[in-house]
């Protein structure tokens, strides 16, 4: 009989072990690290995913803004957080791909630091130039480029920046020789555009549509594989120029070793947001496309994005230490 109460006893306690250890995750507050100072696109896209992921976990999610340094300060935090789901990172095209190959003394690993959760959005670059100026289409600029005595002058936001490694693709793919004009952020290009002392300028279609919609500015071409809805009769520049993608994206991200159940149900949670109508179609008016996935290929995406970025980087020789 002993023999017998132990058993059931052992028994129970083996039945009971799923249940003790089930993963009640979240339980407690999530944080949303943003690289950039409150205001700019990436906060604003970080608190309308926080918001809708606080009602669906029915935890609080707040978004915490730490800027400086290219977004390093703000991933180191992340990397050196607990690898629990509770702190996580909305990294971008910059802070995840651009600066590993920008930058040869970074304090973290950026390729092994992370784990990838999930990509939000992503933008294509736009090629923009003077409403006055003679070029419809990339065809009309890179011929106004081959047969101008001095290369055309493209601003951008700064070196290494997605309008520098827009302008330094298009050249190289074009074959022809571009003038390239740093700037300390985009403030200024369009109306250095717009007085002609640019020729042309690559930005993200949320802040050059003002522009457009006034007739200050015209698209002549679009850096993604297909027609984007909010810009219609924009051709991508893919069609005259095959293969030719330029993208800056936004997704989340935690620290590495992140347990892979609480991985996908973060994924689960993201992809539930981005399919919501409202958000999706503001998302998508902006210029945006939405491609939600898994974990495992948002890291993929990544690993291509490291390639593809990494060629470009280094064809240019451009380096920031």
């Amino acid at each position: 009989m002993r023999a017998l109460i132990l058993a059931l006893a052992s028994f129970g306690l083996m039945a009971a072990t799923p249940v003790a250890r089930a993963d009640s995750f979240p339980s407690e507050t999530i944080r949303i690290i943003v690289p950039y100072a409150a205001g700019g696109i990436a906060d604003v896209l970080a608190r309308l995913v926080g918001t809708r992921m606080e009602a669906a976990f029915r935890q609080p999610v707040i978004v915490e803004n730490k800027a400086g340094a290219n977004g390093t300060i703000a991933q180191q935090f992340v990397a050196g957080a607990k690898p629990d789901g509770y702190t996580l990172l909305l990294g971008n095209t910059s802070t995840q791909v651009v600066n590993a190959h920008l930058y040869t003394k970074l304090p973290i690993n950026i390729a092994k630091a992370f784990q990838p959760i999930g990509l939000i959005a992503a933008s294509p670059m736009m090629l923009v130039v003077s409403a006055t100026s003679p070029a419809s289409n990339v065809a009309d600029l890179l011929a106004a480029a081959r047969a101008s005595a001095a290369p055309l002058n493209f601003g951008s936001a700064g070196n290494g920046s997605a309008s520098h490694l827009s302008l330094v693709l298009l050249a190289t793919q074009g074959k022809v020789s571009l003038n390239h004009v740093p700037y300390k952020g985009t403030a200024q290009i369009a109306p250095d555009l717009i007085g002609g002392r640019l020729d042309a300028y690559f930005d993200v279609p949320i802040t050059a549509m003002p522009l457009l919609k006034s007739g200050k500015l015209k698209a002549i071409g679009v850096a993604s594989r297909d027609s984007q809805p909010a810009l219609p009769g924009v051709a991508p520049i893919a069609a005259t120029l095959p293969g030719f993608e330029m993208t800056t994206w936004l997704g989340l991200f935690g620290p590495a070793g992140v347990p892979k159940e609480r991985v996908d149900r973060l994924n689960r949670a993201l992809a539930t947001i981005l399919a919501e109508p409202a958000l999706r179609q503001q998302l998508i008016d902006q210029g945006n496309e939405v491609r939600p996935g898994t974990a495992a290929e948002f890291e993929s995406f990544i690993a291509g994005e490291m390639t593809r970025i990494g060629e470009v980087i280094r064809a240019a020789g451009i380096k920031l230490d």
